[in-house]
């Protein structure tokens, strides 16, 4: 699924892998839209600093994109 340009999705959380690219901590999310009739699983990744506290399994997060990168992760309220 292509991230989109500009927005936010409600996403659910199933599994987190963090990872380095030269030095930065990111966190690869494998996720599902909570608005679609028959979800299918996909990957952000998520910058450290996108991030309050490290993401968790079975978590809601909203996630906004600009320019189709994640700028901000955020729990659902």
């Amino acid at each position: 699924m292509q991230p989109p340009m500009v927005g936010s999705w409600t996403v659910r959380v199933h599994a987190v892998r963090p990872f380095t690219i030269h030095g930065d901590l990111y966190y690869e999310l494998h996720v599902t839209r909570t608005d679609e009739p028959q979800p299918t699983g996909f990957a952000l990744r998520v910058p450290q600093h996108a991030t309050a506290r490290e993401p968790a399994p079975d978590q809601t997060l909203v996630v906004t994109f600009l320019m189709g990168q994640v700028t901000s992760a955020r729990e659902a309220l």
